[in-house]
């Protein structure tokens, strides 16, 4: 693609784009802050308009049907119960994300329920799965333990890792090693460990209406990126979102309730734009997707100590949506721009720096 091609596109995501674009026209500071702080209010050309399937089409999060369970050749009474609706195969994605979706159901493929015991044996309770100490883990092998965990959770054939009480106590006495930060909704139809079966001290999770990244959301998230020194963050969104479901519908609401549903407007904005004919829960599904890009975007743009870490490969960020019908989360990966955007936060924030550099007194000053 030529250089100013690329460009183009960038317009379409995100007015950071004005600011890469910027560079190679002479933009001052002064006009790429102006940029940037209409970014923050809302005033983005539309996501959508760009062939980036994460953006382009609504997510199909239904899963296809059960198979049929299977004609038993023992009496009734022995014979296993078919499989629930949510154990069935995921649906399929969209044809440009079809070969990641292949690769990934056969490194999983291991995840089964466990055997019926025999006829005529008493049924044992399986062994407790051993509890290693915590190893550092990469972001791949961290995103890789949650959609190992997320297959097992939909298969209804949890594990419950790190939940006895040794592990209990052993987190207490010892501190703890979380592999990854999750920011997600506090919709109460989301248990986060539960959807990844995962057990105590695996997951730093941060919940807040509508998953959005105020103050106290990012602060806290420094702290499990830098502190607990997770390799991986994920912003998670949700189907049927009331904060979201609310932004969308324009309802009048008051104090800081009406404050948090303000920091989802700019995303259900582009959702509108790129679907004008879009209303209702249609325009709101299609909001929640926006809404977890958006939000990576705030934490990037917000934050230098989160835009340093992703910027030198310490951390990855993903953005995910769980369909709380069906358990199924949809991992949507970085954010599309991410290299451009974080050059332009970048560079925007290089005055500031050196204006902060110069105004502090010499050594030995008064």
């Amino acid at each position: 693609m030529k250089p100013y091609a690329a460009v183009s596109c960038l317009r379409l995501f995100h007015p950071l784009a004005e600011v890469v674009r910027g560079r190679s026209h002479g933009m001052t500071a002064v006009l790429a802050a102006s940029l940037l702080a209409s970014a923050a209010s809302g005033f983005a050309p539309e996501h959508g308009a760009h062939a980036d399937p994460a953006h382009g089409a609504a997510p199909t999060h239904a899963p296809a049907a059960a198979p049929a369970a299977k004609a038993p050749a023992k009496p009734a009474a022995s014979a296993p119960a078919a499989a629930p609706a949510h154990g069935a195969a995921p649906a399929a994605k969209p044809a440009s994300t079809a070969a990641p979706a292949v690769k990934e159901t056969a490194q999983l493929s291991n995840v089964k329920p466990a055997a019926k015991p025999a006829e005529g044996k008493a049924e044992s309770k399986p062994a407790a799965k051993a509890e290693p100490e915590d190893a550092p883990v990469d972001a791949d092998k961290a995103l890789f333990l949650l959609k190992e965990g997320n297959l097992r959770w939909l298969s209804n054939s949890q594990t419950n890792p790190n939940t006895s009480s040794q592990r209990r106590q052993s987190v207490a006495d010892n501190g703890q090693k979380p592999f990854v930060t999750v920011l997600t909704c506090a919709d109460s139809r989301l248990p986060v460990e539960r959807v990844f079966d995962r057990g105590v001290g695996d997951i730093f999770v941060i919940r807040v209406a509508g998953n959005i990244a105020g103050d106290s959301e990012t602060g806290t998230i420094e702290y499990g990126l830098g502190h607990l020194k997770t390799p991986l963050l994920v912003v998670m969104g949700h189907t049927k979102c009331g904060a979201v479901a609310a932004a969308a519908s324009g309802a009048e609401l008051h104090g800081k309730v009406g404050q948090l549903v303000a920091s989802i407007n700019p995303a259900v904005e582009r959702a509108r734009r790129a679907n004008p004919s879009a209303q209702g829960p249609e325009l709101a599904a299609l909001a929640v997707k926006e809404n977890v890009w958006q939000t990576i975007f705030d934490l990037a743009k917000n934050s230098s100590e989160i835009r340093e870490l992703i910027a030198s490969g310490k951390v990855k960020v993903v953005g995910a949506v769980c369909d709380i019908s069906t358990g199924k989360v949809e991992f949507l990966g970085e954010h599309p721009w991410q290299t451009e955007l974080l050059a332009a936060m970048e560079k925007d924030a290089a005055p500031a720096k050196s204006a902060t550099a110069n105004a502090e007194p010499a050594k030995g000053g008064h």
